[in-house]
């Protein structure tokens, strides 16, 4: 199966085709041997960072604090663990679900507005139906009384008229504001992870940096293998296993990763940093956990196995360049 992205960042399959997990807060203790310590590792992290040739900003800092995090034993790496847990805000995290949330709301103005509508539209009806009644009781006792409610009915109707110009303006902005927002969104509702948007902006950012500071970092690709995911029967079941994995997936990242959905069930792990030997060791750490991982379907045990491909970012290529040729590899 070939893939491509189309003009509109879309997944296209051609036949021959962080998000959302909390961190537990930690209480800690002051321990002057473990403050020691992680002063010891910054020094390490910003020592690197100079003879890595890469500027020391936060950013940099905080995505090689990670990188060289995974290189120290055990029982260090779990102590410096501890120590950012409590710390951490979560700020995207909450962004993401604040996102949702407002998502939400314009769905159920939407609704509302709707309803206003269909409201609208049965007191036309009853206009007409009070129009017909008129023509038949026109020589009836009825005449007048009838007449009289046809005059209350039009007043009421046009006050209606004027009401539903104004919701549909007010409805215009609000549709404007729901393009924008969708446009500017960092989050995918449906599997808990970055979206396309979020992704390209991170990529193009990634290419100038590389571009300026001469550092290789990398794209994966996954997917769940079409034959593991074809023993699921039902729709539900089979996006509620993938966004299962993509959320072990997110757990298991580093926090300066970027995981995303790509569309049509594809995922992208933006890996900053990161030469293509440490993206193939990734790629067999995931391996490794889906396998260890057992996903129980109508209680039944699926075996599930993932599709992967990775590459470096290069500069002279565009975002869907790269992409494609990233998703041609999936295997």
């Amino acid at each position: 199966m070939l893939y491509g992205i189309d003009k509109e960042g879309s997944v296209v399959t051609k036949m021959d085709q962080k998000p959302v997990q909390k961190t537990k807060q930690t209480t800690l203790q002051k321990d002057s041997g473990t403050i020691r310590q992680v002063g010891s590792f910054g020094k390490q992290i910003v020592d690197q960072l100079i003879k890595d040739n890469i500027p020391a900003t936060p950013e940099n800092y905080a995505i090689y604090f990670e990188k060289m995090l995974e290189e120290k034993p055990l029982r260090q790496r779990q102590t410096i663990q501890k120590i950012v847990e409590a710390e951490s805000l979560e700020g995207e995290i909450y962004a993401a679900h604040i996102e949702n949330n407002i998502k939400e709301s314009f769905k159920q103005i939407k609704t509302i507005l709707e309803t206003v509508s269909n409201m609208y539209n049965k007191i036309a009806k009853l206009k007409s139906l009070t129009r017909q009644k008129k023509e038949e009781l026109a020589n009836g006792a009825g005449k007048i009384a009838l007449v009289s409610y046809e005059e209350s009915l039009e007043e009421t109707v046009h006050a209606l008229e004027q009401q539903q110009k104004s919701i549909k303006a007010h409805y215009g902005e609000i549709a404007e504001n729901i393009k924008y927002f969708h446009a500017n969104s960092i989050f995918d509702p449906k599997y808990d992870v970055y979206n396309r948007n979020h992704l390209f902006k991170a990529i193009e950012t990634e290419k100038k940096n590389i571009g300026t500071f001469g550092y290789e970092s990398c794209l994966l690709a996954f997917k769940v293998d079409d034959a593991a995911l074809a023993q699921v029967k039902q729709p539900k079941d089979r996006e509620l296993v993938i966004k299962n994995i993509a959320r072990m997936i997110l757990r298991r990242s580093r926090r300066s990763d970027i995981v995303a959905h790509l569309g049509n069930d594809v995922f992208i792990i933006l890996l900053k940093h990161t030469k293509l030997e440490q993206a193939e060791r990734v790629i067999e750490s995931i391996d490794q956990m889906i396998g260890y991982t057992n996903f129980i379907v109508d209680s039944q045990n699926i075996e599930i196995s993932l599709e992967y491909a990775a590459d470096k970012i290069v500069t002279n290529q565009t975002r869907e360049q790269m992409l494609s040729a990233l998703l041609n590899q999936l295997h």
